[in-house]
């Protein structure tokens, strides 16, 4: 034993080989008697004392105490292991369906952000304070301010959408009523526009109202399109009735005239009558005019296109009027593009609008003065055209009749027979061009004619 046993103090331990009660070889490990330690180290079992050395034995109760102590401690540690991975797991769970949540509303945020802006519509929000909370796209393009203007101001402040010089939001918030109506809205600045405006509540779990939300449309070009139409069915109408009444009164007049002229030359030079008749007769060529005009009007011809120059068309109307222009201190000024070289309408359509635009012009500035023409290229539903602007600086056309000045008979003149502007939109409508009409009363007008190229260059 001693030999395959590795003592690491000898001095104090020995190894004796014995036998047991049964026979059996057994090692016994023996240590100096030292009653202070011994009384200390109660894992050791005290035998009888023999030649003044002290015989023990290894006692395992603590030993196996431990071992028990050690397999609750790793049940436990693993319990609490397993808790802990299982919390892991289901944090990892609840981390993945809050990211999923998150990025889902993401989505719908952008998917709303961008519906709001792509909308066709003016979208305006604002919280029970009246404080702007959305404004998209086109209410920036409708009111003509940014989005960073606007956001978080009082909605009374920064926007003019008055009802009876009450704002629209706070008349909803305070009334509990939704909105839904036309409005006129003139900002500075920009073209006023007729504004179609419905208003809905906004609310909280609690039904409560958290705000306002309203959606804008601008319905100024549809305003425009019915105005265009209702137009045309009164030109039509108007058309028809003149015609049939100019042809009734055509006969009579030639009568009229005819018997005046046969007086007039009847009686002497000297006859104060004479000139009574004369002016019989120049009323009656007033009529006769006046009668030509309206059928003209009542019976437009189908363009007869023909290629001419336009710049060259212009330049000779303009020494027309050179002698007029010259008495009232009106100067022309002439900007004619030179990339503008022919163009297929019918000429004398074309001069007669050109004709009734200039004598508009000159009528309307009262002495000294400018008609600005200029022509320049632009297209016109995708396709070639001519820009003709004939601008002057007259009186300007009052607001009340603005909407009028096409209307055949609707003249602000004493003597004016209100169809020179009449045949101007019949004519330019019937070679498939647009007119545009700018003024500004005491500032002069611009009328824009857009004039298909067609087969010119």
């Amino acid at each position: 034993w001693k030999n395959t046993i590795k003592i690491l103090n000898p001095g104090k331990i020995n190894f004796v080989n014995t036998q047991d009660k049964k026979g059996d070889r057994i090692l016994q490990v023996i240590k100096p008697f030292n009653l202070d330690i011994d009384k200390q180290l109660d894992i050791w079992k005290i035998l009888p004392i023999r030649n003044s050395y002290l015989v023990v034995g290894v006692n395992l109760e603590g030993y196996y105490n431990r071992l028990r102590q050690t397999r609750r401690r790793i049940i436990l540690n693993y319990s609490i292991i397993m808790a802990l991975v299982l919390f892991g797991i289901y944090v990892i769970f609840k981390l993945q369906e809050t990211y999923i949540v998150k990025k889902t509303l993401n989505e719908m945020k952008d998917y709303t952000a961008k519906l709001l802006e792509t909308m066709d519509n003016a979208v305006i929000s604002v919280d029970d304070k009246g404080k702007i909370k959305t404004f998209n796209r086109k209410s920036e393009e409708i009111f003509g301010k940014k989005r960073e203007e606007v956001l978080n101001k009082d909605c009374q402040e920064v926007l003019n959408l008055n009802i009876l010089g009450k704002p629209i939001f706070k008349k909803c918030l305070l009334e509990k009523k939704n909105i839904t109506r036309e409005i006129v809205l003139e900002e500075k600045g920009l073209k006023k526009k007729i504004l179609d405006i419905n208003t809905s509540f906004l609310t909280d779990e609690s039904e409560e109202i958290t705000g306002v939300v309203a959606v804008i449309r601008d319905v100024t070009e549809i305003k425009d399109l019915n105005e265009e139409v209702a137009r045309h069915k009164r030109l039509a109408a108007l058309g028809k009735l003149s015609a049939g009444i100019a042809h009734e009164i055509r006969n009579p007049l030639s009568s009229i005239r005819g018997l005046a002229q046969f007086i007039h030359n009847s009686f002497s030079k000297t006859d104060e009558r004479k000139e009574d008749l004369k002016t019989i007769i120049q009323e009656v060529d007033r009529l006769n005019k006046l009668v030509v005009q309206v059928l003209d009007f009542a019976k437009l011809k189908k363009p007869n296109l023909t290629k001419f120059s336009l710049n060259d068309l212009i330049r000779n109307i303009a020494e027309l009027f050179k002698l007029e222009i010259k008495n009232k201190q009106i100067k022309f000024n002439l900007e004619l593009s030179p990339d503008i070289s022919q163009i297929q309408a019918d000429e004398d359509q074309v001069r007669q609008i050109l004709m009734n635009v200039i004598i508009n012009a000159i009528q309307a500035i009262p002495k000294k003065g400018e008609i600005k023409i200029k022509t320049e290229k632009a297209l016109l539903r995708g396709e070639s055209a001519i820009k003709l602007i004939i601008k002057d600086s007259g009186v300007g056309i009052p607001e009340k009749d603005f909407n009028q000045i096409f209307d055949p008979f609707f003249s602000t003149k004493e003597k004016g027979s209100g169809l020179g502007l009449s045949i101007v939109y019949k004519l330019t409508e019937a070679h498939q061009g647009e007119i545009k009409v700018e003024s500004k009363e005491g500032e002069g007008t611009k009328f824009v004619i857009f004039l298909p190229q067609k087969g010119g260059e």
